[in-house]
């Protein structure tokens, strides 16, 4: 409802009534109060413009040592505070106060020459557990005396001199919250929910959810209600007169704890729009710092809240806020974690923090909001305090952000979005290498980060020096076909250190081979492809070639641990996975080397010489002073001295166990052996196995050339060394060699032993041997290998 009025028309209603003093008036002490109630009213509306809250200071601590440790008593410290009313309240110094007391027999009131604020009721806690909420309020307090004219001589000679408008503290039982005692957790979870209601976080978290869109205006009024405090000014058990200065738990006559932040405001004014409260206004930014400085209040407090997750103990966390540095930030944040903390520059840290503060509060315990929280390191280093904040990485679209098109080399584009919609568009978000690029600031760039991935544009590329990458936590490479050249090495590609690798696709094409190694080769070969100390090594579908050279000096892939793991430390192991390669290997040179592994899976690779009259050294070896299981599967090795190795080295002392493979599969292979060119004393085979403690070696074919053979003595397949109890050798074809298979153990690591050696075929070997060229045991361990159903064919 509305009264109607005219323009022009005087309004009355609670206007200030000023006294009007004229010559011949009679002048009482009425008039006088008048006047003064007058100046007053108009000083409280000015003040209630302003906006209540505290000043300066009126902070409030238990006056012992710590909340818990006092028997009712606290202390508030001088300050200046503005009550809602529009009254100032003032404590000059400061006050030891003592909660638990008898009712009040004071005779003071605030009925007196204050004219904006009411009688206040009770307000003194006399016992019982619970939650208090502990305010300054206005009070009236009559003050010396003064002479009355004597007119009358039965009336009164003296009266009142002054009014002193004191102040009072008063303490009110909060009725919404249940005392739970002094269990830790308990504890600590009240507070933090009962600074969330006095912060308003449920209903304003609402209001932003749903916006006021309705065409209707709503009425304005003085105090929207959104939290705790709010419902109490409504309720009348707060005045408006009254300034809140702490919530306080109490148990017995004990102080739990005091809570200044949730209920200490700034001075701030009420929105014009009050509707828009929960989005606008002075208001709204003074409760946002009262967030974050109850959290640092509440942390200080009780350190123990950080040594756990937060959901332990608190039902809210603020926007943002600051950790000690040791803190242990992904126990802490649990699921709402990142992935990982961010260095930031103590001088930006300001505006990170009051863009945070504008965002809502996060709910632990509501499942459905899947806000997550990012973690800065102050000034980057280790010893730097922690501030963590909301995500809110979606306010800004990539659309606002402005981006040089023409030094990204990417024309037309102006902003971040389009630019990675360009680049996802022709190279899945990867670092994209161009044929031309500067390649040694790639390299720069890329080292030592923790997750890259790299895309090759197809094209050839010509290098100056190998390309390096060098201790990178997680590698992969996409080729995409692309040829990479290096004309002055054997090398071309080198990856050094890091957890893993993942090449595919990928074409390399080695230069000059240098004879005796440089820092990243081992065993003077040089790898087109060369990985080096990195743990996990994924190599699939991809092209390498060598040139010729004098003495063996490179070799296509070559993957090696520099020094073995601990086979108790499986954290640590080299594990090693080459398929679908095409290796291309000059005269005297290597196809691939595996060295020191402890699980390597080699299959379906194709390993030829670059001139078959010009044969490759070796096909494939896999060595070193550590094997574990090893599996070398469905591979095709044509022209080679040696064809497939699979060994390693003794280099144990007299009294220790022989270096031995744990387990070897080799089958499905065929291997073509090629003599042209060697000398009689060079070692030469299809397959070598040696140092073995179980060994299956089967459906494996070897071709020799008979001619050659004839002249250079061949082995299609050597087992020698020391052996565990498992040797099978089954199913394998020998054709074109001197002997199929020479089976020479050096000794034996069980006593118990399976042996076996059946279903093997050969055809047309040339050696003289008593007992057939087929299989060949020294007489020594004849008798501990079964023998059966081998065939040797003309």
């Amino acid at each position: 409802m509305s009264d109607d009025t005219l323009l022009g028309t005087p309004i009355t209603d609670e206007a200030i009534a000023a006294v009007h003093f004229f010559n011949g008036r009679l002048l009482t002490s009425r008039d006088l109060s008048r006047e003064q109630d007058a100046r007053r009213t108009a000083d409280a509306r000015v003040g209630a413009a302003t906006g209540g809250g505290i000043a300066w200071g009126l902070e409030v601590n238990a006056s012992g040592t710590g909340a818990g440790t006092n028997t009712g008593n606290v202390r508030v410290d001088p300050g200046l505070a503005l009550g809602l009313a529009g009254n100032s309240l003032k404590l000059a110094r400061p006050f030891t106060v003592t909660l638990v007391q008898p009712p009040s027999t004071t005779t003071a009131s605030s009925d007196g020459s204050f004219t904006p604020c009411k009688p206040l009721g009770p307000g003194t806690y006399v016992a019982g557990d619970g939650l208090f909420l502990l305010t300054l309020a206005p009070i009236d307090q009559p003050h010396d005396l003064a002479p009355v004219l004597a007119i009358d001589n039965s009336r009164t000679r003296c009266n009142t001199d002054v009014m002193l408008e004191a102040v009072q503290l008063r303490l009110l039982r909060v009725n919404d919250f249940n005392a739970t005692g002094t269990d830790a957790r308990a504890v600590a979870r009240l507070r933090n929910e009962v600074a969330y209601d006095c912060f308003g976080a449920k209903p304003r978290q609402s209001a932003h959810g749903q916006p006021l869109t309705s065409a209707v205006r709503m009425a304005s009024q003085q105090v929207m209600p959104l939290g705790l405090i709010d419902r109490m000014r409504v309720d009348g058990s707060l005045s408006l007169c009254e300034v809140p200065l702490a919530l306080i738990y109490m148990v017995g006559d004990a102080v739990v704890f005091i809570d200044g932040q949730s209920v200490r405001r700034r001075v701030a004014a009420a929105g014009a729009t009050v509707p828009w409260a929960p989005w606008l206004g002075e208001r709204l930014q003074a409760t946002t710092e009262a967030q974050f400085a109850q959290f640092q209040e509440q942390v200080a407090d009780t350190p123990a809240v950080l040594a756990e997750a937060a959901t332990q103990s608190l039902s809210w966390l603020p926007p943002a806020g600051f950790l000690p540095a040791a803190t242990d930030w992904r126990r802490f944040l649990g699921a709402r974690a990142p992935v990982r903390e961010v260095p930031l520059s103590a001088g930006d840290a300001p505006e990170v923090l009051a863009s945070a503060l504008a965002c809502d509060p996060v709910q632990l315990a509501q499942t459905s909001d899947d806000t997550r929280f990012r973690i800065y390191r102050i000034g980057g280093t280790a010893a730097g305090p922690l501030l963590f904040v909301r995500d809110s990485r979606r306010i800004r679209h990539a659309e606002q952000i402005w981006l040089d098109g023409l030094r990204a080399d990417l024309p037309g584009v102006s902003d971040v979005q389009s630019a990675i919609d360009t680049l996802r568009n022709g190279t899945c978000l990867h670092t994209v290498l161009r044929p031309g690029m500067d390649f040694a600031r790639v390299e720069r760039a890329l080292a030592d980060q923790s997750v890259v991935s790299v895309c090759f544009e197809p094209g050839l590329y010509e290098l100056d020096q190998p390309l390096s990458f060098t201790r990178i936590d997680r590698l992969s490479i996409q080729g995409h076909g692309a040829l990479l050249r290096c004309a002055g090495s054997e090398q071309v590609l080198v990856v050094v250190g890091g957890g893993s690798v993942d090449i595919d696709g990928l074409a390399l094409e080695g230069g000059k081979v240098t004879v005796g190694g440089t820092a990243n080769t081992a065993h003077g070969l040089g790898g087109a492809l060369t990985v080096r100390d990195t743990r996990v090594v994924r190599i699939r579908g991809v092209s390498a070639s060598t040139h010729d050279g004098g003495a063996l000096g490179a070799c296509g892939i070559h993957v090696r641990l520099n020094e073995p793991a601990d086979t108790q430390t499986p954290e640590r192991w080299l594990r090693v996975h080459i398929s679908d390669c095409e290796v291309r290997v000059g005269a005297r040179q290597s196809g691939i080397l595996c060295l020191n592994a402890d699980e390597a899976h080699l299959h379906d690779n194709h390993i030829r010489a670059l001139d078959a009259q010009r044969p490759m050294q070796r096909g494939i070896t896999v060595a070193g002073q550590r094997a574990g299981d090893i599996q070398v599967t469905r591979n095709q090795v044509w022209d080679a001295i040696e064809g497939i190795t699979v060994a390693t080295s003794d280099t144990s002392g007299k009294d220790s166990p022989a270096l031995q493979t744990e387990r070897l599969e080799l089958a499905h292979n065929r291997v073509r052996v090629q003599l042209a060119g060697i000398e009689r004393h060079e070692s030469r085979y299809g397959l070598f196995v040696g140092n073995v403690a179980s060994a299956r070696v089967q459906r494996n074919e070897v071709h020799g050339d008979p001619e050659q053979a004839a002249e250079l003595p061949l082995h299609g397949i050597r087992i020698a060394g020391v052996f565990g109890p498992q040797v099978l050798v089954r199913d394998n074809r020998l054709q074109g060699t001197a002997i199929g298979i020479r089976f020479q153990p050096s000794s034996y690591a069980h006593e118990q032993t399976l042996w076996v050696m059946e279903a093997n075929v050969g055809e047309g070997l040339l050696g003289q041997e008593p007992r057939g060229n087929l299989i060949v045991i020294d007489e020594k361990w004849f008798k501990r290998v079964i023998l059966r159903d081998n065939v040797e064919l003309p």
